[in-house]
This record gives structure tokens, C-alpha cells and sequence, in this order.
């Protein structure tokens, strides 16, 4: 099998498997008759129930207008209001019971873009393309970003600042062993971390490859999953073994000795603790018994003379955030900043501006290392643009600052899209609706909105 259409297609007749489910479970027809005392019943229930969220509905106050401004028209009025019933106690805990039935009963998993495997297992359906190279790049677009990648690289080693790439295995990758059996007849096909890590290794880049060294970990050390089963990001196991990599491999890059990451013995937990099950919390659920997970004991860092943190500026995704909760951002790499898809400032303040309000140059002098995380499924450039900037600020400074200027009225437009929350709630599901990403359908809104106004 090969392409979406076939995946898609193996995917809908998988779900037939349900039907079984469904016909043992079906009541004799002469029970639900229109002349059925039951047939009245059930009619009865649900005409009360949908008269009583109407006067639910009908009595809530509508959202206030705030600095957002909902409107009717651009459909921002009716998912505020529909936000506003969802918090309904009533509400919160009917769509708990069904999300809960849904997956117990059919696999069902009630989060866009997520879906069961094996043993509970939960994926998301754009990382399982990464995993499978059904959104590659090609092998002339991933050479030329290394070769910029590498032309940075050597600049910022010019500055004093070190370069460091990790490469994020996703849950796909990891675990496929426990993906659907229709996604696992799917052809493999060229993936772009593969042709990255090739490119990086030959063009001399620096890097961690996550991915490769998570499969060997899980060979090695089965009994600590590196994922869990309710989970989209690293177990919190994987997240330590990650950090203390990385610091160590910092360390090496800038000839410092920097604070190390340390802790104690491997606990196994049958209960989920930080992000170990965000997907079952997003539903939300409660969080099954039986995914036993490991987690590190008495953790610390190094300290004293002899240790020097260095101040390091992390661009990534959600993924990085690791490196804030257990404390590296802190105490190795000297409370340094992640810029969060190259756009916003963590930690958060509300006084942050974006990243493209910045002086690039100004901001990257400021640093002694700069770590991209790019997972498998945010490889198009590597840190989120982060490169291409850089490359264009070392090697052309006046197309750089003139295409800077150019670009100010559409990054304005997109920051008020940003800053407009239900706006954004909606054109999330918009997007995708559509396959593409939240920042291209900002960006094509943005666009709209400047023809609008000239």
C-alpha cells in the first residue's frame, strides 16, 4: 500500500471491525416500534434533553465582548459561545462518559488528528506521515537548508556560539510495532529524518540523533517506555535521558563544564504523571490503570567551582519544554530562553514581544549556544525558519534587513490574528479540516486581510 488515499482507505474498512460490536448489541426490532411503550420512552428522553439544553442555552449569558472582539459573521461569536456551554458541568461530564465509551467500546479517541493501535497505544495521524516519509521534502530542498544549517554553524562558531541540532523521534517511529495493522501494511518510503541526519553527518553538522539512539534504548531497556501509551510527547524517563545528553554534549561543543543532570534509582509507577498522559487529559479522562512507567529518583545538578552554566537560546516545539521542568534551562545553560516555533518567547510574559520583533543579530550575540529541536514531523526548516534567517542575515545583511522591513505589515496582521484567542480556536480546527498547518492558514488570512486594506 502506498499514498493517503489507500491509507485512508484501509483505515475506514479496519473500522468495520466495530460492526460486530454493534449487531451483538442490538435490540429485536418489535422493541423499538413506533407503537412501542420503549419506542416512547426513548423518544420522550430525548426531546427533554434537547429542551433542556435549549433552556440552558437560551438563560446562559452570551460571551462578553472583550479586547478580541467575537463577531457573529467570521463564526468567532458562535465558537465562543459553544466554549462557554462546553464548561457546563453538566456538559464537561456527558462528553466524559461518551469520550470514555467511545474508546472502550470502538477505539475511538475524541482529539483531531489522533487515533488507537495496539495495546492502547495512541498516535497522532501527521506524525505517522513523518514516520512512514508520506511528507517528504526531497533530497535537493533537504541538501541546500543543511548546507545553510552548516554555513551557519561556522559563523556562529566565528561569534563563540555553538550550533546543535536534535533530531525528536516521534511515538510512530519509537513504538511502530504498535500501530494499526492497516497503518503497518502502509509502504516505507524515504523519510526526511533519514536524508537530514545523512546530510548532517557528511556536510559536518552538528547534531544528536534522538531517534536512532531511542530505538537502541528501547532494545536494550524494554521495561522503561520511552513513550506512554496516553501520551504525545516523551515519556519523563526519555525527557531525562534526553536533557542529560544534551548537556553533555553542549559541554563538549563548548569546552566548558557545565552542571550535569543527576538522579537516583528507576522507580516503575502504575500512575501517569507530568505529561505522561496529556492525550487522555485533553479528552478529558481519567487515566487507566496498567501503563506502568519509569521515573527517576532524587534529582539534581551539579553545582560549585569547576561547574559553569552557559547561557543557551533552545528554538523548537512543544517538545523542549523538558528542558524548563527539569530545571537544565536553569541551572546548565544559564536561564536562557526557548523561542517556541521561532515566534514566541518562553518563559511567558505578557511584555514578550514576538521573535520577528527582534534585532536577529543583537539577540543571537547574547547566547553561547543555540539548541534547534526539530521532531520528525517539523523538518521543512530546520528551527522553524531559524536557519533560513540566519543564513540570510550572515550572508546578504541589506536583503535581509530590506526583506525584514517588507515583511513588518504581514507580521503585524499575523500577531493580531495571534492575539485574537477564539479567532484562533477556530481557524485551528479550520486547519485542520484543510491539512495544513496553523501558521500557513494564519498566513493566508493575514495575507487576505493586507489585499483587503491597500
Amino acid at each position: 500500500m502506498s499514498g493517503n488515499k489507500d491509507y485512508k482507505a484501509t483505515k475506514r474498512s479496519g473500522s468495520q471491525r466495530t460492526e460486530g460490536r454493534i449487531r451483538n448489541m442490538a435490540l429485536p426490532a418489535s422493541f423499538l416500534s413506533e407503537n412501542s411503550t420503549l419506542y416512547k420512552i426513548l423518544w420522550y428522553c430525548v426531546c427533554l434533553f434537547l429542551a433542556l439544553i435549549f433552556i440552558a442555552v437560551t438563560s446562559s449569558k452570551a460571551p462578553q465582548e472583550n479586547s478580541y472582539k467575537t463577531s457573529f459573521f467570521d463564526g468567532t461569536f458562535q465558537n465562543a459561545f459553544e466554549d462557554e456551554l462546553l464548561k457546563k458541568p453538566f456538559i464537561v461530564a456527558l462528553k466524559k462518559l461518551k469520550n470514555e465509551y467511545e474508546f472502550k467500546l470502538f477505539d475511538k479517541v475524541n482529539v483531531d488528528g489522533f487515533y488507537a493501535g495496539k495495546d492502547n497505544y495512541i498516535f497522532i495521524e501527521d506524525r505517522t506521515k513523518a514516520a512512514f516519509g508520506d511528507d517528504y521534502y526531497g533530497e535537493k530542498a533537504i541538501n541546500d537548508e543543511v548546507r545553510k544549517a552548516k554555513y551557519v554553524q561556522t559563523k556562529l562558531n566565528d561569534m563563540g556560539i555553538q550550533l546543535l541540532i536534535l533530531f525528536a523521534p516521534v511515538k510512530s517511529t519509537t513504538y511502530s510495532d504498535m500501530l494499526p495493522d492497516y497503518v503497518l501494511e502502509t509502504k516505507k518510503k524515504t523519510t526526511n529524518y533519514e536524508t537530514y541526519s545523512k546530510e548532517c553527518e557528511e556536510q559536518g553538522v552538528n547534531f544528536i540523533d534522538f531517534v536512532k539512539y531511542f530505538r537502541i534504548l528501547k532494545s536494550r531497556q524494554p521495561q522503561y517506555p520511552l513513550f506512554s501509551r496516553y501520551g504525545s510527547h516523551w515519556s519523563y524517563y526519555a525527557e531525562c535521558i534526553a536533557v542529560d545528553t544534551t548537556i553533555k554534549k553542549m559541554e563538549a561543543l563548548m569546552g566548558v563544564r557545565l552542571p550535569h543532570l543527576h538522579f537516583g534509582d528507576i522507580q516503575l509507577r502504575d500512575t501517569s504523571l507530568v505529561r505522561d498522559a496529556d492525550i487522555f487529559r485533553r479528552m478529558p479522562l481519567d487515566v487507566p490503570k496498567g501503563n506502568v512507567l519509569a521515573y527517576p529518583a532524587e534529582m539534581g545538578y551539579d553545582e560549585g567551582p569547576g561547574y559553569t552554566p552557559e547561557k543557551v537560546l533552545g528554538i523548537g516545539d512543544s517538545y523542549f519544554r523538558c528542558f524548563f521542568y527539569l530545571g537544565a534551562m536553569e541551572k546548565a545553560f544559564g536561564d536562557g530562553e526557548q523561542w517556541y516555533y521561532n515566534n514566541s518567547i518562553i518563559p511567558e510574559d505578557p511584555n514578550n514581544p514576538e521573535v520577528w520583533q527582534l534585532d536577529l543579530k543583537n539577540e543571537i550575540i547574547k547566547y553561547k549556544g543555540i539548541i534547534l529541536m526539530c521532531n520528525e514531523v517539523n523538518l521543512k526548516n530546520l528551527g522553524d525558519g531559524f536557519i533560513d534567517e540566519a543564513y540570510l542575515l550572515f550572508s546578504n545583511p541589506d536583503r535581509y534587513y530590506a526583506e525584514r522591513k517588507q515583511k513588518y505589515d504581514l507580521n503585524m496582521q499575523k500577531k493580531e490574528i495571534r492575539d485574537n484567542k477564539p479567532y484562533v480556536s477556530r481557524l485551528e480546527k479550520d486547519a485542520q479540516q484543510m491539512g495544513i498547518t496553523l501558521d500557513s492558514l494564519i498566513t493566508l488570512k493575514a495575507t487576505e486581510n493586507l489585499e483587503k486594506n491597500r
